[in-house]
């Protein structure tokens, strides 16, 4: 990679190797996927804990070049996670392993509790060795000085991407907005010419408390980044609209819904099956004044959602919530790319109507 990749980013998705996040990302269109470099967590996939064995669904679902990050989260480990973090000779396992697999970037890991010593040699051995560096902190203020000694030490600045992942910020933005600005100006005061992205999500864990039938969301990163300053401060990174916090899922009766995106808010519809279920919620979303009918002819997640209410049956595996989550991610990051490679002008117009 060049810094005129890095550059050509538009819109950042994180994505981790899990089911339907990697179903959503694979069904996406073919020039959706030409257009991004997505960055993937590595971690367990279902029942699968071994990383060569992950890596491969991950690379036949991605296609395209991306950027390789590590799953750290509490029971979200694949098998090799300690020694593919282990900062021994610059992460050597974990260079080591990424070689394996010529799409792949691999992220500089960045740990608690680490060394430095060996996070700067990583970032010098991956700069050398790839062209480009992405840095990806999930506690910006604490990884500052780490941060600023990895801009000093690479060879060319141009040639670092940094990402600050603020994680969940609905009912914190204020706190988050504030925490970015201070961050993002100590980063520049090393150099100017910092590459930054800001990434976050507002996807909560639980929808019913907005509403139990149906509900509307603002996508409150995209306000997050506009009130930073947009593109002309730090790039747009987002969760492909998950909850990013990890949590331990209640054995309970689920009940059918189904999420439709916007480019600045998700709506859902949400029916027990002795309401009509998931036919009874896509009815309903495709009577929404919102509906796109030229969407669901170019998004997958749109389309069975279409397909859904037309044919009043459940298509094959869509019977639980993990494939309709997966066509909420399909539906997002067409979105979002989308609304990214707008005009300025034209992504200026929808920002002042929406915000």
């Amino acid at each position: 990679m060049t810094p005129d990749d890095l550059d050509g980013i538009r819109y950042l998705p994180a994505i981790r190797s899990r089911q339907a996040e990697l179903r959503g990302y694979r069904e996406l269109c073919a020039t959706t996927k030409a257009a991004l470099t997505p960055i993937v967590s590595l971690g367990k996939l279902g029942r699968i804990y071994q990383a060569d064995r992950i890596m491969q669904t991950v690379n036949e679902s991605v296609i395209g070049r991306y950027f390789l990050d590590l799953n750290s989260f509490s029971n979200q480990t694949c098998a090799e996670h300690d020694s593919l973090c282990n900062p021994d000779d610059a992460y050597a396992s974990w260079r080591a392993m990424a070689r394996q697999h010529p799409n792949a970037v691999p992220v500089a890991l960045l740990r608690e509790d680490a060394p430095e010593r060996p996070f700067i040699q990583q970032v010098r051995r991956i700069e050398r060795d790839y062209g480009v560096v992405v840095i990806r902190s999930r506690r910006p203020t604490q990884d500052l000085a780490s941060l600023q000694a990895a801009l000093s030490a690479a060879d060319d600045v141009n040639n670092v991407l940094i990402i600050l992942d603020f994680g969940y910020i609905r009912g914190a933005m204020e706190a988050r907005e504030n925490e970015a600005l201070r961050i993002i100006t100590a980063l520049r005061t090393i150099d100017a010419a910092a590459r930054i992205v800001t990434m976050a999500s507002s996807f909560p864990k639980a929808v019913s408390a907005y509403g139990d039938t149906r509900g509307s969301l603002e996508i409150i990163e995209r306000d997050f980044h506009w009130h930073i300053g947009g593109d002309a401060v730090a790039g747009y990174g987002d969760h492909a609209s998950v909850y990013p916090v990890p949590f331990e899922p209640q054995i309970s009766r689920f009940v059918p819904r189904i999420d439709y995106c916007l480019d600045y808010r998700w709506y859902y519809e949400r029916r027990r099956e002795d309401d009509g279920g998931y036919v009874a919620c896509a009815n309903a979303v495709v009577g929404l004044p919102d509906w796109d009918a030229e969407f669901a002819r170019r998004s997958w997640g749109a389309a069975v959602i279409n397909e859904t209410a037309h044919s009043r049956t459940v298509p094959a595996g869509f019977g639980s919530p993990s494939n309709w989550i997966a066509a909420r991610i399909n539906m997002h990051i067409e979105r979002q790319a989308e609304l990214a490679a707008r005009p300025p002008a034209d992504d200026g117009d929808d920002e002042g109507e929406d915000f």
